[in-house]
């Protein structure tokens, strides 16, 4: 049974997208912003568009779906252990949902599996795997919750970043171990990223627990 299985995708998902990385999140021009009501981004509706996020570098990257996932995990299982796996979040739940969403468009405004921006994916995640509510922007999701040092984080807890270089979060992310992040990239749509990229090392500001772990 997949559902039952998920805690083995997270191999998966980390060592198919540590090798994908450089395609969508190697530069600051594929960096991930959620505008928060300011830039020009085209929003749900269509309107101010000046911009629409592009998904061409998804569409290179190994096709993942949910009857391939549970074979691929049998030959990498093992390939993380950490203590960053432990806690009360359920991993099975969040997992199933960061893969439904894997590949969705990135779209300024969006809150659904036809384009989704960088805080409804989070808010999205966290409120239908585990049942927490969440504010809309990722400005407002970073005074939730109790702050994390960066050397302690865990599986669920949110990273935030500066991406458009005001001093403020404008940014955010899932962390799932091993220095990656799930995240919804305004050039790349959802996917999973390195902690440890030059960019997100340059604008990351804070992270916060909302989950208990």
């Amino acid at each position: 049974m997949i559902k039952s299985k998920l805690l083995k995708l997270m191999p998966v998902l980390l060592f198919i997208f540590s090798v994908t990385i450089l395609m969508g999140c190697s530069s600051s021009r594929e960096l991930a912003e959620d505008r928060d009501g300011s830039g020009n981004k085209k929003n749900a509706n269509g309107n101010n568009s000046t911009e629409v996020a592009s998904t061409s570098s998804l569409t290179e990257k190994t096709t993942i779906n949910k009857e391939n996932l549970e074979a691929i995990s049998s030959s990498l299982a093992g390939f993380l252990t950490s203590s960053e796996f432990s806690g009360s979040v359920d991993k099975d739940e969040v997992m199933y949902k960061v893969i439904e969403y894997l590949n969705t468009p990135y779209l300024w405004g969006g809150t659904s599996k036809r384009g989704i921006d960088c805080s409804a994916f989070i808010q999205t995640i966290v409120y239908q795997a585990l049942g927490v509510s969440l504010p809309r922007t990722s400005f407002e999701q970073s005074n939730v919750g109790e702050p994390v040092e960066k050397d302690e984080l865990k599986f669920g807890d949110l990273v935030f970043f500066d991406t458009m270089r005001k001093g403020r979060v404008s940014h955010v992310g899932m962390y799932l171990g091993n220095g990656y992040f799930a995240h919804s990239g305004s050039k790349t749509g959802v996917i999973v990223a390195s902690l440890d990229d030059d960019f997100y090392t340059r604008t990351y500001l804070k992270a916060r627990r909302v989950t208990g772990n």
